[in-house]
């Protein structure tokens, strides 16, 4: 009998089997070759990893003539993203870096300029400071000259008599200021004692003093004397106290000017171009 083969419904006749299969994904394997092919074909002398991964897909597939492992397709794909990770956070890191340096270049500079100004402030101040430091004490010296070179009155409680002029056809060269005996008598201005005893020219006991300016005063008559020669005195200082001794008529201060120890001239117009009114 012929041999006949089963034709039934039930189970279709087996194909000759081809080996194991792979099935990779036309758009994948399309990719992974062309990718292969660019590799290939630009002449790179050395391929990355996730390169060589591919190519070796790639030639299997065209050489083999077999479908890509998926398992090997997807580290691949892998390597290759993770190179460019690789790439990027190289990138990036350089990128911050560069950014870090550029910040702390930019803040040392900002800390530098802000360190000058500082310190430029601080010696403005200071020479501020010192400036009107050495403002007032000028000040303070020239309220202190002022005090020692003013004028004063040189008694208090007086009554004018004599005044300077021709007087029983000689010469007064003063101004006499009747006081009571004892009234305080006071040096004009800050000077010097050129002479402080009793005198043989009628003035009785006679102090004289040469002033600041040069100017000289005699006041004579007086009953006791309070400083000596070489002294020196401050405006308003008691230097002696009235009297009538020697050759005078009551109790009085007899008081004579000489500009530069020169000739007298009137005391009351004298003092009153000096702020001091008798």
């Amino acid at each position: 009998m012929p041999k006949t083969s089963y034709t039934g419904r039930h189970r279709p006749a087996a194909k000759p089997s081809r080996g194991r299969q792979f099935v990779v994904p036309v758009a994948l394997l399309s990719s992974t070759v062309a990718g292969g092919l660019v590799i290939r074909d630009a002449g790179a002398s050395q391929l990355s990893p996730e390169a060589a991964a591919m190519k070796n897909v790639s030639n299997s597939v065209a050489g083999l003539g077999l479908a890509a492992d998926p398992e090997a397709v997807s580290a691949a794909a892998a390597n290759r993203a993770g190179a460019r990770s690789s790439r990027d956070m190289a990138r990036d890191a350089k990128t911050l870096i560069v950014g870090a340096t550029q910040t702390a270049t930019q803040s040392a500079a900002e800390a530098q300029a802000a360190a000058v100004k500082a310190a430029a402030d601080r010696a403005a101040a200071q020479k501020a400071k010192a400036a009107a430091a050495a403002k007032a004490k000028q000040a303070a010296a020239a309220r202190a000259l002022a005090r020692a070179h003013r004028w004063v009155s040189p008694v208090a409680g007086y009554t004018l008599t004599s005044g300077f002029g021709f007087r029983w056809g000689k010469m007064h060269p003063a101004q006499d200021l009747a006081c009571p005996v004892g009234s305080p008598v006071h040096s004009l201005s800050s000077g010097t004692v050129i002479f402080a005893g009793w005198s043989n020219e009628g003035y009785g006991n006679f102090v004289k003093i040469r002033y600041w300016d040069g100017t000289v005063s005699w006041m004579a008559h007086n009953s006791r004397l309070l400083v000596s020669v070489g002294e020196t005195v401050t405006p308003g200082q008691v230097v002696a106290y009235s009297g009538s001794t020697g050759n005078s008529t009551g109790p009085h201060v007899h008081l004579e000017i000489h500009p530069d120890d020169g000739a007298a001239v009137a005391p009351i117009t004298w003092l009153a171009k000096h702020g001091v009114m008798l």
